[in-house]
């Protein structure tokens, strides 16, 4: 499977954060009577972050609640902005966008796929899939489009419900419509948001099977979690605190492949 991110070529960055501060206004403080009217509180969400992303990682950002990790993976979908520096998608700076050119970017380039699903109720399988397509240009859907949607239907093993709901569907069926849905535009990166918060063991480990797949087909994918089980799919994991990146390194799946290959290695030499 190939993707709009290849024109970038293996190696390059298809993500950049450059010196990228986050602040939220939350209110006012207590004044003086302790009555909330004092000054506004500043949160300082993001404190300098700078971090690349290559075309066909596959990376897992972690952290506690507050660590920066939600607000890092809403400005890598065009959901908000950065309050400084700079977010280049391929050479695009999108920091810089409006809110139309944003929305843009969302529909044309990034596949989402959210722990609650957010599939909507009244439309069938098929018709969620092709939900991102109906905000681009036009929003008039083509032969190969609904064509390209059967095909992701089945590729993720719903073909035989295309006119199912999502009420008709288990919460896994439920994610893999989501991720067939990240796919449609082709885009150049999937953004994952605790993928498998509401689902059992076994359902989570089929779906990370799933991303695995696509990542090994050359998407590349960024999620957020906080269980080190589901971080050790990836090949690259960034833990987060504070507004900053503690820690950025390959995860210990990727270390045993390494250490695998050097094995191999080593033995054909012999």
């Amino acid at each position: 499977m190939t993707g709009q991110g290849d024109r970038f070529g293996v190696g390059r960055p298809i993500v950049r954060l450059i010196d990228v501060h986050k602040q939220y206004v939350m209110g006012h403080g207590p004044g003086r009577k302790g009555k909330g009217d004092g000054q506004p509180v500043v949160v300082h969400a993001l404190r300098g972050v700078s971090v690349e992303f290559i075309q066909g990682e596959y990376v897992a950002i972690m952290g506690a609640s507050g660590s920066g990790k939600s607000t890092m993976l809403n400005l890598l979908g065009c959901l908000d902005r950065p309050t400084s520096g700079q977010y280049f998608l391929g050479e695009q700076d999108v920091a810089s966008l409006d809110d139309d050119e944003l929305s843009e970017i969302r529909s044309s380039s990034i596949g989402f796929i959210f722990q609650s699903y957010n599939l909507i109720q009244q439309y069938t399988v098929l018709e969620n899939i092709l939900l991102p397509l109906t905000y681009q240009g036009t929003g008039e859907l083509t032969e190969e489009d609904l064509e390209r949607a059967v095909k992701l239907a089945q590729m993720v093993g719903l073909g035989e419900r295309l006119d199912h709901r999502p009420n008709q569907l288990s919460g896994g069926q439920q994610q893999r419509v989501a991720i067939a849905r990240s796919l449609i535009n082709d885009p150049y990166i999937i953004l994952a948001d605790e993928a498998t918060g509401n689902l059992d063991s076994i359902t989570a480990g089929e779906i990370m099977a799933m991303l695995e797949k696509l990542n090994d087909a050359g998407k590349t994918i960024i999620m957020v979690t906080h269980e080190d089980d589901i971080a050790q799919h990836a090949k690259r994991i960034i833990r987060m605190k504070d507004g900053v990146v503690i820690e950025d390194g390959p995860s210990q799946r990727m270390l045993e492949h390494e250490r695998e290959d050097r094995r191999v290695a080593a033995a054909a030499r012999h």
